[in-house]
């Protein structure tokens, strides 16, 4: 397997080297953690409520599989343009990600409201001290 030229890649020699490595190092990451989230969402699409929020780890699980063999495809051929997809999945992946996170922080935080709410209007009985 020849290394990617400088000039195949656009960057210098050892840029290059540094880049290959650290795909080489994580492509086996991305691919298990792929996997594992195809199973998740595969696993959650058994329950009746999981069903309605399993696509998102199997998408989430197909994004990162597809960045594993994009980057796999960078290291062997040298060709700027599966370095590219490679970044375009990642950035992807971590975009739904920060979404995600935000929505969950936003449904956290009503949660929390709505439950001092009723908790000091004293709904909870079993709670009040």
């Amino acid at each position: 397997m020849d290394t990617p030229t400088p000039v195949a890649s656009g960057l210098d020699a050892n840029t290059t080297a540094q880049l290959i490595s650290n795909i080489k190092e994580t492509k086996g990451w991305l691919k298990l953690l792929g996997i594992l989230s195809i199973i998740a969402g595969a696993l959650q699409a058994i329950s009746i409520v999981g069903i309605l929020v399993a696509w998102l780890p199997i998408w989430l699980g197909i994004i990162l599989t597809q960045a594993a063999g994009k980057g796999n495809d960078f290291v062997e051929r040298g060709n700027p343009a599966d370095l590219v997809e490679y970044h375009s999945k990642m950035k992807t992946y971590f975009t739904i990600l920060g979404i995600l996170a935000i929505i969950a922080l936003v449904c956290g935080g009503i949660s929390l409201i709505i439950g001092l709410i009723v908790w000091l209007v004293g709904g909870i009985p079993a709670l009040s001290f």
